[in-house]
């Protein structure tokens, strides 16, 4: 402190502190630190004192404070003055106004003083809490708990829920921001629009929907947790980010298209609204120039030029080696080796020396069950092309004919069970599994599969953690214990009756009831007789060092008899009952509609 002057000894410099600070001519105080405007309003309407340029104050109590030395002085040796009301025949007396700004060399000295002061005290909280690998907490959209530091909570956010708030490394108090974010999601806000719904269900359908999976470019209230807004003071977080990712698109342009003239516009001149921001394959880098700017940088720095890779690929084969990659990123998995390290740093690390960045195999990626999305809402997979667009798709006017979301009827002609079977016969590629929560259906080769990411984002219900170790009568019991419970509306997990699915549903997230139940209100014998006859779910169960190629249709299966310790004797149908099974049958039914 005693670089800058005695001056300065009178700050306590605590730029964490949320104290009020008092007016600099009078004994009034205000809070100051999420809004400093009432504050500005009483110094300009009682004072006649005016601070230019607030925004460009790295911390306005410290900036009050060193200034508050005003009231024992002249303030015509330190502001600038001006009168109003000065032209003849005013109808209004003139008034006299002082001003600070950066313009006078002691308020620039000060100003600057602050901004590096408070720019060392940030880096080093982020020092610290880069350092912090304690730090650990439930991931805000899901109960899965994350360890190993702030930004792996971030990084998880954007990997398993396609919601980037930029990256890690640019993000400074992070566990505040998670905080904020939190609690917005509990008062049922959306984090963009910031508009707030009834329930849970319907915040997170139109958060899907909409693409509002990033923080609101227009609330001040986030600048402070920017690490860019410290560099330049003023500027909003919106405008930082946007020029970062403007610099970063810049590096990863070819080397020769950073040749070209620069009289010709380049792509990064533009800029659509509303383009959800898009994650490297590889990396944390994130960017909303897709695909130019993405497919550059992973040609760039991860030397995986995606266009060439794929190019003659159709486009459900290029979202397979998209789901592929990520999949195997995920699990910290090297694709062309069969290594797993710990961190997607060291896996990162390993595949650059390696030279491991370029296009497995087709008998890795190849597989139906990489048409399923493995992040959320991928931008990726949007800005895909098809090339095998037919005219058949488009309609008479030349628009694109696009499917939307299939809304389940009640009067569906499957409904008839015959006609079902007709349909369907016996083949798995054509069988129809159904969520455990909601009406939700699914038909597939692997519609269990999708079923259970469907839970897992849609009703935060990991079907396959939750289940891990249990069983396989155990899982049985479980399944067709919760399907009677949720046909009751009933919370599998607590019992609580409410009067629809929906409430049911509001209730069990939100109270994180999303876990195993004890075990006796699942383990009686009852609970292993269906309650859906040729239930998906139950036939795709596979007990603990059971594998898929164990069928019977695989003359090289295992022949080993199964032996369990238990005696299961099957119970008469729980479903005999024809007025209970028309009960829950039309409970179902009556849901339909509210889900869709």
């Amino acid at each position: 402190m005693d670089a800058y002057g005695s001056d300065f000894a009178t700050l306590d410099l605590n730029f964490d502190s949320e104290e009020p600070v008092q007016c600099i001519f009078c004994n009034e105080q205000f809070s100051i630190t999420e809004d400093e405007q009432p504050f500005l309003k009483h110094l300009l309407m009682v004072h006649k004192f005016v601070i230019g340029e607030v925004e460009e104050i790295a911390d306005l109590r410290q900036y009050v404070s060193y200034w508050g030395k005003l009231q024992y002085v002249d303030l015509k040796d330190y502001c600038i003055i001006f009168n109003t009301n000065t032209e003849p025949g005013a109808k209004f007396p003139t008034e006299t106004y002082y001003l600070l700004c950066s313009k006078l060399p002691e308020d620039k000295e000060i100003r600057s003083a602050l901004s590096k002061l408070k720019l060392k005290y940030v880096l080093k909280m982020k020092e610290r809490e880069m350092q912090d690998n304690t730090f650990s907490r439930q991931c805000i959209y899901c109960s899965e708990t994350i360890t190993g530091g702030v930004a792996k909570c971030f990084q998880h956010l954007t990997f398993s829920h396609g919601f980037s708030v930029g990256k890690p490394d640019d993000i400074v108090f992070g566990a505040r921001l998670l905080d904020i974010m939190h609690d917005k999601l509990r008062k049922l806000q959306c984090l963009f629009c910031e508009y707030t719904f009834k329930t849970h269900v319907v915040l997170r359908v139109h958060m899907r929907k909409k693409q509002h999976r990033c923080l609101n470019p227009k609330n001040k209230m986030y600048d402070k947790f920017y690490l860019l807004n410290y560099l330049k003071p003023g500027t909003p977080w919106e405008q930082a980010k946007h020029d970062r990712t403007f610099e970063s698109d810049l590096e990863s342009l070819h080397e020769e298209e950073r040749g070209q003239g620069l009289g010709d516009p380049l792509w990064t001149d533009w800029q659509e609204d509303h383009v959800p921001p898009t994650t490297c394959l590889f990396c944390d880098f994130t960017t909303s120039k897709v695909p130019g700017g993405l497919f550059n940088h992973m040609a760039a720095y991860h030397k995986f030029d995606f266009e060439n890779v794929t190019k003659g690929f159709t486009f459900y084969e290029q979202v397979k080696v998209i789901n592929c990659i990520r999949h195997f990123m995920g699990d910290c998995l090297c694709f062309l080796c069969p290594l797993k390290f710990s961190s997607r740093e060291a896996l990162l690390k390993h595949m650059i020396e390696a030279n491991h960045c370029h296009l497995p195999p087709s008998s890795v990626w190849d597989h139906s069950q990489y048409l399923i999305p493995v992040l959320e809402n991928d931008g990726l997979l949007y800005h895909l092309e098809d090339t095998e667009i037919s005219d058949s798709s488009f309609s008479d006017d030349g628009k694109a004919i696009l499917p939307e979301d299939v809304v389940l009827f009640n009067d569906s002609i499957l409904e008839d069970n015959k006609l079902r079977e007709e349909i369907t016969g016996a083949n798995d590629a054509d069988a129809i599994a159904m969520c455990l929560f909601c009406p939700y259906s699914a038909i597939g080769e692997y519609p269990h599969t999708m079923i259970y990411n469907h839970m897992r984002v849609l009703h935060c219900f990991d079907f396959i953690e939750v289940v891990s170790g249990q069983p396989f009568y155990n899982q049985v019991k479980l399944i067709n214990y919760i399907r009677w419970r949720t046909a009751r509306s009933e919370c599998y997990f607590c019992g609580q009756v409410f009067d629809n699915m929906i409430s049911m549903e509001e209730h069990r997230v939100l109270e994180g009831h999303n876990v195993l139940p004890e075990s006796h209100m699942f383990e009686d014998s009852k609970w292993l007789q269906p309650v859906f006859e040729g239930d998906i779910l139950l036939q795709k169960l596979r007990e603990a060092g059971d594998s898929d190629e164990d069928t019977t249709d695989n003359p090289q299966a295992s022949s080993v008899e199964n032996v369990f310790s238990e005696d299961v004797h099957i119970p008469p149908s729980i479903l005999n009952d024809k007025k209970l099974r028309q009960e829950l049958l039309e409970n179902m039914a009556n849901h339909v509609v509210q889900f869709d």
